[in-house]
């Protein structure tokens, strides 16, 4: 391919990965309004997060299993097709299960984008470590950009976001469709299968690393989905918060583990990672000042890209599978914890008290740290073979 057509390809890959993860948090700001709006109580309006979430872990294992034979960028514009449809129905919905049955579509638009992206952004950049690097790049900006985006438009109608959100993505499919090419389909993949995924996990240093992934991200959702209906802040403000925090987030995730992977494991730093994880939720817990909740939340962020770029990299390590099939499995586990957390933290609430979610949170983030810490040492190799 030529060197200015790959280029060019590439960073329309990552400005799609961009829209694709801001789509996730753009709801944040605007939850208080839906609710409002529509008369629905918290565990309603969480509902917003968990069927896109659900919906994307679940359908993240057969688009892995179809990428190979569709291709990637087919898979990717099949994707961002699907997301542009169901993100302009949740902006002319008119109540909770409609919108809910939109997020659920629109998680598994966003499941076909994460089956490919990162194979895709591997196959058209010279180095693997730097396709990591963008796509955590883009990740973290688009974890900040969606709460931004979502307040300023939020703070005019909670439908703007939804809408938005349909037009940027179908630009980037445009984009993709017309200047992304697929170096990769001249390549014979390997489909991955129910019964490696199987296998994979009965891996005991893989799903000790999935599993405490998964314990981990229920509170990463604690965070960013629950926390915006406690804040009592405005669309905009609670933007700039989670704008805040994203930024934290892409610095933690791009930047500061790279930093300390130089000298230490993800084996290594994972556990401390947590821990400190543990004690911004156990502030957020016992925090009733405003002002310290919001500073306790942005500077989570830290804690959070940390954990989510060391979680990734120990599961790639230990796993004997290539890297889609471990990909594939990983992001299912990890993401049923975060299936969970919003309509769960949202029953939790209303049952004891607004802040009794962030102390759940915890208890798990350091089972988590303690599984981690302790967990036995499996060092027998698993066959690649099915």
């Amino acid at each position: 391919m030529d060197e200015g057509k790959q280029t060019r390809a590439r960073w329309i890959t990552v400005f799609a990965a961009f829209l694709a993860f801001m789509g996730i948090g753009i709801v944040d700001p605007i939850l208080p309004m839906i609710a409002e709006s529509i008369g629905a109580t918290h565990w309603q309006v969480e509902m917003l997060f968990t069927a896109y979430i659900f919906t994307m872990a679940i359908m993240m294992i057969p688009s892995g299993m179809f990428v190979s034979r569709l291709g990637d960028k087919k898979m990717m514009v099949t994707g961002l097709a699907i997301v542009t449809v169901f993100s302009l129905l949740c902006g002319l919905s008119n109540s909770i299960p409609q919108l809910s049955v939109f997020r659920a579509g629109w998680g598994l638009g966003n499941s076909m984008f994460f089956a490919t992206a990162m194979t895709l952004l591997i196959a058209l950049t010279p180095q693997v470590q730097t396709a990591v690097g963008l796509y955590e790049a883009a990740i973290g900006l688009g974890m900040a950009g969606g709460p931004l985006v979502g307040g300023i438009l939020g703070q005019h109608s909670w439908r703007y976001p939804f809408l938005a959100t349909s037009i940027l993505i179908f630009a980037a499919l445009l984009l993709v469709s017309f200047f992304v090419y697929d170096p990769s389909k001249k390549v014979t993949r390997k489909t991955a299968s129910i019964k490696e995924m199987g296998r994979l996990l009965s891996f005991p240093p893989f799903i000790k690393g999935a599993i405490g992934a998964m314990l981990y991200y229920y509170g990463f959702f604690v965070v960013l989905a629950y926390s915006p209906l406690i804040m009592q802040l405005s669309a905009i403000q609670i933007g700039l918060v989670f704008f805040g925090w994203g930024l934290c987030l892409a610095y933690g995730s791009a930047i500061l583990s790279h930093r300390l992977e130089k000298t230490y494991t993800p084996k290594q730093l994972l556990p401390y990672s947590l821990f400190i994880f543990a004690i911004f939720l156990l502030l957020l817990f016992v925090a009733n000042n405003m002002w310290v909740l919001v500073i306790c939340i942005i500077l989570s962020g830290l804690a959070s890209g940390l954990n989510n770029a060391l979680f990734t990299s120990y599961v790639m390590e230990v796993s004997p599978y290539e890297r889609g099939i471990t990909s594939g499995t990983y992001n299912f586990v990890r993401w049923m914890g975060a299936a969970i957390a919003p309509v769960l933290s949202g029953v939790i609430g209303h049952a004891f008290s607004s802040k009794a979610p962030f102390i759940v949170a915890m208890v798990l983030a350091l089972i988590a740290f303690l599984f981690l810490l302790f967990g036995k040492k499996q060092q027998h190799p698993l066959s690649q073979t099915s």
